[in-house]
């Protein structure tokens, strides 16, 4: 591999990388034509060091050519969201210029969960939850008992098989909680 040389060298999630995680293939393999493809607007790269962040070395290669006047090529339509969801993106971090390319019919609520006002959206109060820290990550059991009594209910109906729900949780002590079986 250290031998091949590529004429061209496209980086996806750039905004998520480090500048240096991006410049090692880009000095490396010293390609022709070099593609960044990511959002700024998302999520910045995880660095845990506190000195690394304190020394800039947090930044992405595409936050800072954007910052230093580069303009990126936008694509404006999004296909993977209810039109619903998309409208608090598209005003809050595109100044509303973000489409979307499906209708709503097309993302309809699944069966088995009692929806707010036929909405897609919905905030599930666990207020007897507790967080707990677990090493440098937190969970909460209570949280997760929910979760998977709505997941039950929601898979129980057959409209959807568990291949096609995901669950997301931004704490590995939570994932480990939600992967337990009840």
């Amino acid at each position: 591999l250290s031998q091949l040389k590529f004429r061209a060298i496209l980086v996806d999630e750039v905004a998520q990388a480090t500048e240096l995680s991006v410049a090692v293939p880009i000095v490396l393999r010293r390609g022709m034509q070099l593609a960044l493809i990511g959002d700024q607007c998302q999520l910045p790269p995880t660095v845990a060091s506190f000195e690394a962040q304190g020394r800039g070395l947090s930044l992405s290669l595409f936050s800072r050519m954007a910052g230093h006047g580069l303009r990126p090529f936008f694509l404006n339509t999004q296909f993977r969201m209810h039109p619903s969801i998309a409208t608090f993106s598209a005003h809050a971090f595109y100044n509303g210029e973000l489409q979307s390319g499906v209708a709503p019919a097309d993302r309809v609520p699944p069966q088995g969960f009692e929806w707010p006002w036929a909405s897609n959206v919905a905030f599930v109060d666990v207020a007897d939850g507790q967080e707990v820290k677990e090493g440098e990550s937190f969970g909460n059991a209570k949280e997760a008992e929910v979760l998977g009594s709505v997941l039950g209910d929601i898979l129980a109906c057959g409209e959807l098989s568990v291949l096609e729900v995901g669950v997301v949780t931004p704490y590995s002590a939570q994932v480990r909680r939600v992967r337990q079986p009840p």
